[in-house]
């Protein structure tokens, strides 16, 4: 495992998931209880009203600096924050220990990430319209995330939110896929400070799977991402999903594991 390669990696998945927080603080009234904040340069986060561990986060430096993250765990467990370990697939079990407490893994919370030098991907042809998101197909793109995401008819307008303030970034780019006019698949990109394109959450509507929409949205991101002058391409899949395997046959191989840990006794 390149370590170094991995810290970068994270840091631009890190990057990414704390702007989508930042968008739901930025709500007027906050209705969301969303927060961004420090843990020295690490940011962390917590959304009051979603349970998900994709949005309540806290991060450090869990070598050196293991009791600052512990305490943070504690302080705001009442949101079941967790904290990613990373390493070998085959190092991370099922518990972990941390400044003298125990830490459990979260079942279906361990994914693979994976990365390649952009000169290194290989672009697949294909002829499908795909276009940068506007406000009027957020609702649609949104809709399928959810859907392929499983999420809860309570969380769904949470989730759309989280994605609204990207429609006029220049840092996020999410790209849908329409056949016919109309919306099948969509994906989205994050540009990291660190020149490293996160090709982040992709999903395709459950009666469209099986078409090639996904690698044809792998192979547009990537081409975006050399536009915009990224050097490294990354992405996160669970190790026995097609998307691993579309991911790999655009070039990117796996850089290490990512496993999500919360307090054992909480």
């Amino acid at each position: 495992m390149d370590v170094e390669m991995a810290l970068q990696i994270e840091a631009a998945e890190r990057e990414y998931l704390s702007l989508r927080v930042e968008n739901l603080s930025q709500l007027n009234g906050n209705p969301y209880g969303a927060r961004v904040f420090f843990n020295g340069n690490f940011p962390c986060f917590q959304v009051r009203a979603a349970p998900s561990p994709m949005y309540n986060r806290i991060y450090g430096d869990t070598a050196d600096e293991s009791q600052a993250v512990l305490s943070l765990l504690k302080q705001t467990a009442e949101y079941s924050t967790v904290t990613p370990f990373i390493g070998k697939p085959s190092v991370l079990g099922q518990y972990a220990h941390m400044a003298g407490s125990r830490l459990e893994r979260l079942k279906g919370w361990t994914h693979l990430q994976f990365a390649c030098d952009i000169q290194s991907t290989i672009l697949s042809r294909h002829s499908f319209e795909i276009e940068e998101i506007t406000s009027q197909t957020l609702p649609q793109f949104a809709g399928i995330h959810a859907g392929g995401f499983h999420t809860e008819p309570e969380q769904r307008l949470l989730s759309q939110a989280s994605f609204a303030g990207f429609t006029s970034s220049e840092r996020v780019k999410i790209y849908v896929l329409k056949v016919d006019g109309e919306v099948l698949a969509g994906a989205l990109m994050f540009l990291a400070n660190n020149g490293i394109a996160y090709l982040g959450t992709a999903a395709t509507r459950k009666d469209a799977r099986g078409f090639g929409y996904h690698g044809a949205l792998i192979s547009h991101r990537i081409e975006q991402a050399r536009k915009h002058g990224s050097r490294v391409i990354a992405a996160t899949a669970l190790a026995s999903s097609q998307s691993r395997r579309n991911l790999q046959r655009a070039g990117l191989m796996v850089s290490h594991a990512q496993a999500l840990f919360r307090l054992a006794d909480n």
